[in-house]
This record gives structure tokens, sequence and C-alpha cells, in this order.
């Protein structure tokens, strides 16, 4: 395995052994035995800019959607893996690493999770951003990442702060610059926190790990942020008026896919 430095993106070697854990049978069974909440799915031709978030699903339950992933256009968002003991050692496996090196560049972790993410040929998430650290593994399939830049601090926190409005709002504009990585099985993407990113899949079924990392300074760095939130949702009525009359359902897009 590639060393990593968690404070860039870049592509490293990563390989899952033991997939049996990961096919599809196996995470429709995990995705009916966690919770509703853990266990999130929609439609996923979503292009990169999605600013209210809201989306549409297909009305199958989450392990329906992970068999027939192949034609339902979907992506499907599983979380908590590790409460299912059997997936505990492979959390293990896949973050230490990410985990060691957080800890040699002064960062305490401070919570941990292991997430799947299954998506249909060309499934897309738009762009947005996770407040923890995260290493996204390819299991199955390929994937494009673009990890975006704006060049205007100011414009940068307002963005970040769209995240942490009541309705987690995504970016509302493009980046400034993209810088574009794909991977494919046996390789992972390192995604520091609150790194800007959309993610589009190939013509094949995508399957994914996402090991996330929070750390004491993630966490600060999102209170921050969520002060930011309040008085920018303050100062934006007519944009409060409007989300609180859409309607309800949204993309989970807190996690890399």
């Amino acid at each position: 395995m590639t060393a990593i430095d968690p404070s860039r993106p870049e592509v490293i070697a990563l390989d899952v052994p033991d997939q049996s854990l990961l096919t599809l049978d196996a995470l429709a069974d995990a995705a009916a035995r966690l919770p509703d909440i853990h266990a999130q799915h929609h439609l996923a031709q979503l292009g990169r800019l999605l600013p209210d978030g809201v989306v549409a699903r297909v009305s199958l339950p989450t392990a329906e959607v992970i068999r027939t992933i192949d034609t339902n256009q979907s992506w499907v968002m599983l979380q908590s893996l590790a409460t299912l003991p059997e997936y505990q050692p492979l959390m293990r496996r896949v973050g230490a690493p990410h985990q060691l090196a957080l800890r040699s560049a002064g960062e305490e972790p401070t919570a941990n999770d292991l997430i799947a993410f299954v998506g249909s040929p060309h499934a897309s998430v738009p762009f947005h951003y996770d407040v923890n650290h995260h290493l996204l593994v390819q299991v199955q399939g390929t994937k494009r990442v673009g990890i975006g830049y704006f060049d205007d601090p100011g414009e940068r926190d307002r963005q970040l702060a769209r995240g942490l409005m009541e309705h987690r709002l995504n970016v509302d504009r493009q980046p400034d610059h993209v810088d574009e990585f794909a991977i494919g099985p046996g390789e992972a993407l390192v995604i520091p926190a609150f790194a800007f990113h959309a993610v589009e899949g190939d013509e094949d079924v995508s399957i994914a790990l996402t090991y996330m990392v929070a750390t004491a300074d993630t966490e600060r760095r999102r209170d921050h942020y969520k002060v930011m939130a309040g008085t920018a949702w303050a100062r934006a009525p007519r944009a409060r008026a409007a989300v609180r009359h859409r309607p309800r359902a949204r993309a989970p897009t807190r996690g890399a896919r």
C-alpha cells in the first residue's frame, strides 16, 4: 500500500483482497439489516451542480435497489457498516493506514466510519464536501472524481457555510479550478476534509468503500462554519423561504462516492 498524505488529494494503491462482504448480494443483505437512516438511495444521474440537493427515488427497499443496480439508475449509500460485526475487520484493515497518516500529521482521530457506495452505470454525484477526512477505495468498476477549488477565500467560505445550513445545501456554482482523478479496483483516492468534490461513474456498476475519519481539528472547523452558516442564513431570507417551501426529499450528499 502506498503511503498516505491526508492533506493532499491523490490516488494511491490499496487493494481489498477479500471481497466476499462486498458483492451486491452481501451488501443487499447488509442494507436489510441496517436502520433505514443508514441505508439510503436516490436516482443518480445528477450532473455536477445540484444546489438544493432535491432528488427523486425509486419505490423499492434499499436491498432491492442494490440487487437491481445495473438497471435502475440509482446510487446507494450504506453508512455505519462496521456496526455489523463481520465488517469490523474490514474497517480496521482499510482504515489503519489512514489513521496512522493522520496521527503522524498531528491530527487526533475522534470518530470513524465505514461506508459503502453502490452506483448504477454513469451514476453521478454533484459538487459537495464532507466535514471529515475520507479515503475512497474502489472495489468494482471505475469512476472519475473532480476535486474543486475556489480562488476567492470568501467565496470558498460561503460555499462551506452553505453546506452546514439547516438543510445542508450543495455548492451553487462550479469551482474555479477542478483537478480530475480516475480510480479503479485496487486504487483509492485521498479526499481531505472540506474538499469540494463531484463523482461520476463509468459504464459499469460501481462498488466502493469510504473510510471516514473525524479529528479534533475537523470538528473545530465544522463548528466554525456552522457559526458562519447561521449568520449567512439570517442574511438570506429569500433563500430561507425557498427552502421552507420546497419538497423535503434530498440527496444524502455527505460522503464520498
